[in-house]
C-alpha cells in the first residue's frame, strides 16, 4: 500500500505508525503531492496530518486534483471537524491517534475504495454490454 503523509513537520511517531502499514512518502507541500500523484499514480491513501488552516490548506490541493482518493485529516483542534466535511475529507481524527485509531481509519478508507472502485467497474460493464446491445 502507498501513503501520502502530508505534514510540514518530521511527526517520527505518526510515520512510524503508518509505516507499519505500508510504504510512506512524506510531503511537506500539497502541490508537491499533488505532482507526485500525477507524475507516479494516484496514493492509495493520503493522510493530512497538520492543524488548522494548514490542514485545509493540504486537503484543498488534494481535493483539487482528485476527489477519488481516499483522504484522512487529524488534527488536534476538533473545532475543524465541519471545515473537514467541506474539503471533502473522508474520515477525520482529533489528536492523540493510536495505533488502532490510525490502522482502523485506514482500513475504512481503504475499504471504501474498493467499494467505489467496484461500482465504477459495474457501471463500465453495463455500459459495455448495453453498447454491444445497441449494436447488432
Amino acid at each position: 500500500m502507498r501513503i501520502a503523509l502530508c505534514s510540514y513537520s518530521q511527526k517520527e511517531k505518526e510515520t512510524a505508525l503508518l509505516m507499519k502499514l505500508g510504504k510512506v512518502d512524506r510531503f511537506d507541500n500539497g502541490v508537491f503531492c499533488t505532482y507526485a500523484m500525477q507524475r507516479d499514480g494516484p496514493y492509495d491513501a493520503v493522510v493530512v496530518m497538520e492543524d488548522g488552516a494548514r490542514g485545509m490548506n493540504f486537503c484543498m490541493s488534494i481535493r483539487g486534483y482528485s476527489r477519488d482518493v481516499p483522504l484522512l485529516w487529524i488534527s488536534d483542534q476538533a473545532e475543524f471537524e465541519p471545515q473537514s466535511r467541506r474539503m471533502q475529507a473522508d474520515t477525520f481524527l482529533v489528536k492523540p491517534v493510536t495505533e488502532y485509531q490510525l490502522r482502523e481509519a485506514v482500513s475504512r478508507l481503504l475499504q471504501g475504495k474498493r467499494v467505489k472502485e467496484r461500482s465504477l467497474h459495474e457501471k463500465e460493464k453495463h455500459h459495455a454490454r448495453e453498447g454491444l446491445a445497441a449494436d447488432p
